[in-house]
C-alpha cells in the first residue's frame, strides 16, 4: 500500500515538474556593440548563435570580483579582505587588467581571454530598484521588470518568443538544472536537465514512460468527459510524454562523440564545469541550442569572505577556471557562442566584523565571447568614498541591467527587442556601452 502511494506520489511531482521543464521566456532590446558578430535566420543549424547565461545566486561581491586595485579608500576600508595590488611570496595580487582594475587572483584562467580581446568586465551594473532581497531582486532581474510582480515571462523566455528564434530542434532552450530558472519560463518549451548522468534518470523515464503509454494517466476519468479537468488530464499527459522524448533525445546528443572530439581533461569535477561541458557537447554537435542558463550559488557571503583564503577565493576558482574550460573546448565554436555571468546585487563596499560583505547594491556582470569587444573594463564604480556611495555604504547602479540584455541579445542574436520587451524601460541607442564588436554577419551554409 505504501509503495503504490510512493508511486502515485512520485507520479504527481513527476508531472509537475514536466510541466515546468517545458514551459520559459525573454530578453531585453539590442545595441550590437558589445558583440562582434551576430547570426541571421539563414544560418545553418550546425552554426547558430548561443548565449550562455550563469546567474551567481546570492549577490556576489563585485569589489573583489573586479577590483580596484589603484583606489587607496578600497584597501582602507576593506582591511582584511582585499586583494593586494602586488604579489608577495604569501600572497597573490590582482591580475591587473589596466591602470585601475583588475581580476581576483582566483580568476586568471580568463586573463588570457582577456588579451585575446573576448573578454571583458561591465562595473557599476544593477537594478534601479532599491530592494537589497535576494528573492525580489532576483526576480526583478529574471523577469528584467524591476518592481513589476504581475511579470510571469521570464526574459530569455520572452526573446524566445518573439524571436521565434531560429532554431526549431526540441534543443533550442536549456536550463541545465533540476528546475527552470525564472528568466526561462514563461510560453515557449524549455527542457530542464536535472542529473548529470543517463542511468540516473533513465529508470524514473522508463516508469513513467510505461505509465503515458498504457493510459494509466486518464484511469477513473469518464471517456466521454469534455470537461475542463479531463482536458488538463490530456494536456499533463502529453507534456510528459513530449519531456520524456525531449529528455532522451538531449541524452542521445550528449553521448555522441562532437566533430574534433572534446577536451575533458580541461573540466573540473564540480557541477558547473560538468554542466558547462555538456552544453559544450550540445553545441559542437549542432543540436540547435540557442539559448542556456544554469545557476551557480554560494555567492551570500556575509562572513568568511575572506580575500585569497576564504570563500570567495574557492568560489571564483570554481567559477573561472569552468568558464575557460568551457571557452577552449569549444574550438571553433568559441566564435557564435557568448558567456553572460550576472548576479542580483552587489555588496557593501566596507567589510564587516566577520570578514564578509551584506547587501548592496551595484555590482558587476562579466561578459566572455567569441565576438565580445574584449580587453575593455566597461563602465566602472566611481568614488568609493562614503559620501560618493548609495546611502553611504553601497556602490550606485550606473549601469541599468536591461541595457546589458538589449546589447547582448542584440550582439549575440541580431535581435532588436521590440516596444514594451522591458516593461517602462528603453534601451539607450546603439554604442551606448559598446562592448559588443559589432552586429553578426550572416554565416556561410555549409
Amino acid at each position: 500500500m505504501n509503495q503504490c502511494k510512493n508511486f502515485d506520489d512520485g507520479r504527481r511531482d513527476f508531472l509537475a515538474a514536466s510541466a515546468g521543464f517545458l514551459l520559459a521566456g525573454p530578453l531585453l532590446g539590442g545595441v550590437p556593440s558589445l558583440f562582434a558578430e551576430a547570426r541571421t535566420a539563414s544560418t545553418p543549424r550546425a552554426e547558430l548563435p548561443a548565449l550562455v547565461v550563469i546567474y551567481l545566486r546570492g549577490g556576489a561581491d563585485a569589489l573583489n570580483l573586479c577590483v580596484p586595485w589603484a583606489d587607496k579608500t578600497y584597501a582602507n576600508v576593506r582591511p582584511q579582505i582585499s586583494i593586494n595590488a602586488e604579489s608577495t611570496p604569501e600572497e597573490p595580487g590582482v591580475v591587473k587588467l589596466d591602470g585601475r582594475y583588475g581580476l581576483h587572483p582566483a580568476m586568471s584562467a580568463l586573463k588570457p581571454f582577456w588579451d585575446a580581446k573576448q573578454f571583458a568586465p561591465l562595473l557599476g551594473t544593477g537594478s534601479p530598484h532599491p530592494t537589497r532581497s535576494h528573492f525580489d531582486a532576483q526576480d526583478f532581474m529574471e523577469y528584467a521588470a524591476p518592481g513589476d510582480r504581475l511579470m510571469k515571462q521570464g526574459w530569455l523566455n520572452r526573446f524566445l518568443r518573439e524571436s521565434k528564434a531560429q532554431s526549431d530542434t526540441q534543443l533550442k532552450a536549456l536550463a541545465m538544472q533540476g528546475l527552470l530558472p525564472r528568466s526561462l519560463r514563461g510560453q515557449q518549451p524549455v527542457l530542464a536537465v536535472p542529473q548529470l548522468r543517463r542511468n540516473d534518470s533513465e529508470g524514473l523515464l522508463d516508469l513513467f514512460d510505461d505509465v503515458y503509454r498504457s493510459g494509466e494517466m486518464m484511469d477513473g476519468g469518464d471517456a466521454m468527459d469534455t470537461s475542463g479537468a479531463a482536458r488538463g488530464r490530456e494536456e499533463a499527459v502529453a507534456v510528459g510524454r513530449h519531456t520524456i522524448e525531449t529528455l532522451r533525445h538531449f541524452w542521445d546528443v550528449i553521448e555522441k562523440e562532437p566533430p574534433g572530439g572534446q577536451r575533458a581533461d580541461l573540466y573540473g569535477r564540480d557541477q558547473l564545469a560538468q554542466r558547462l561541458s555538456m552544453i559544450s557537447r550540445v553545441i559542437k554537435n549542432g543540436a540547435g541550442l540557442q539559448v542556456a542558463a544554469l545557476d551557480y550559488g554560494g555567492w551570500d557571503m556575509h562572513q568568511g569572505e575572506g580575500a585569497t583564503d576564504g570563500s570567495m577565493q574557492r568560489t571564483l576558482k570554481t567559477l573561472a577556471d569552468a568558464m575557460a574550460a568551457f571557452a577552449t573546448d569549444l574550438g571553433p565554436a568559441f566564435a557564435r557562442v557568448n558567456v553572460l555571468v550576472m548576479t542580483e546585487f552587489g555588496r557593501t563596499v566596507a567589510e564587516n566584523g566577520n570578514r564578509g560583505t551584506d547587501h548592496g547594491r551595484g555590482s558587476c556582470m562579466f561578459l566572455l565571447g567569441g565576438n565580445v569587444a574584449g580587453g575593455k573594463v566597461y563602465g566602472d564604480y566611481g568614488s568609493l568614498e562614503s559620501k560618493n556611495l548609495e546611502d553611504g555604504r553601497d556602490l550606485r547602479v550606473s549601469i541599468d541591467f536591461r541595457q546589458v540584455f538589449a546589447e547582448v541579445l542584440k550582439g549575440t542574436f541580431n535581435f532588436d527587442t521590440p516596444k514594451d520587451f522591458f516593461p517602462l524601460f528603453t534601451p539607450r541607442p546603439k554604442d551606448f556601452l559598446g562592448c559588443m564588436a559589432g552586429t553578426a554577419k550572416p554565416a556561410k551554409k555549409g
